[in-house]
């Protein structure tokens, strides 16, 4: 590896598992010291260990995103063990496949409160030690397709990552002037647990589902966790300095056929 991320700390919610350990696996491998702030503190040890046993440095902490104190204490924690804090990838999040005419409110609260209070407030904690420590930074938030293509029984979920988009947009404009950017990605159809669990709750065949969903990309398969990887890292690094406010697809090219799903 290159070391991109030579002597930088990297936060990285939801970091333990499918995309968010892609992403801190490939920042760790560039040299960054990771914090995995994940719910889950066995996944999160077990995610520390691979990392460490791969010659990378992290450390897992356990982390509600949606909760404040939890974030904020998080972030001071990061603060306490590295001493600084460059990158913040905003990935943690969850979702819901309801019809609208069946929607739970509860299962509402908890897609809004994880995928875009827990962006809010990785920001809110994350910006403000990036502020002060006058070195800037960057924040990366993980969005989908789904947040500009229309998809079935996702009205919560895509409605969801649709308020990261602009809030993307609205913090890198509010956090330019400190020398903050802010960018978004969102990944297409990754070929992971979250992607076959949507499938088999919206379509009473979810492996011709699937394929049907592969035939509509352009490149002509699914995407990997790794695929996500690597355009993270050129937003958290240097390469990408004049770039913020913007909204990467990583689809294959999914997004040219309108609805596909």
């Amino acid at each position: 590896m290159s070391s991109r991320l030579a002597g930088q700390v990297a936060i990285v919610t939801g970091g333990a598992r499918q995309i968010g350990f892609a992403i801190a696996s490939r920042f760790a491998a560039e040299g960054a010291s990771v914090v995995l702030a994940q719910r889950s503190r066995d996944e999160g040890e077990a995610a520390e260990a691979a990392i460490r046993t791969a010659g990378g440095e992290a450390t897992a902490l356990t982390c509600d995103v949606a909760d404040e104190d939890s974030v904020a204490g998080m972030v001071g924690r990061t603060l306490d063990l590295y001493g600084r804090l460059d990158v913040l990838v905003n990935n943690a999040g969850t979702g819901v496949a309801e019809h609208i005419t069946d929607l739970s409110w509860d299962d509402y609260r908890r897609v809004i409160d994880i995928n875009v209070g827990g962006v809010l407030l990785g920001t809110k904690y994350a910006a403000r030690q990036m502020k002060v420590s006058g070195r800037g930074g960057s924040i990366i938030n993980i969005s989908s397709i789904q947040g500009v293509l229309p998809l079935r029984q996702s009205a919560v979920y895509a409605g969801s990552k649709g308020a990261v988009n602009l809030i993307t947009q609205q913090t890198a404009a509010d956090l330019g002037c400190f020398g903050i950017r802010v960018n978004a990605i969102a990944p297409g159809y990754i070929d992971n647990e979250m992607m076959h669990s949507y499938h088999t709750l919206v379509s009473e065949t979810p492996g011709a589902a699937i394929s049907a969903a592969r035939g509509s990309i352009v490149l002509g398969r699914l995407g990997t966790t790794d695929d996500i990887a690597g355009p993270a890292l050129f937003l958290a690094s240097s390469d990408s300095a004049y770039v913020t406010g913007t909204l990467m697809l990583v689809d294959g090219g999914s997004q040219t056929h309108g609805a596909i799903a």
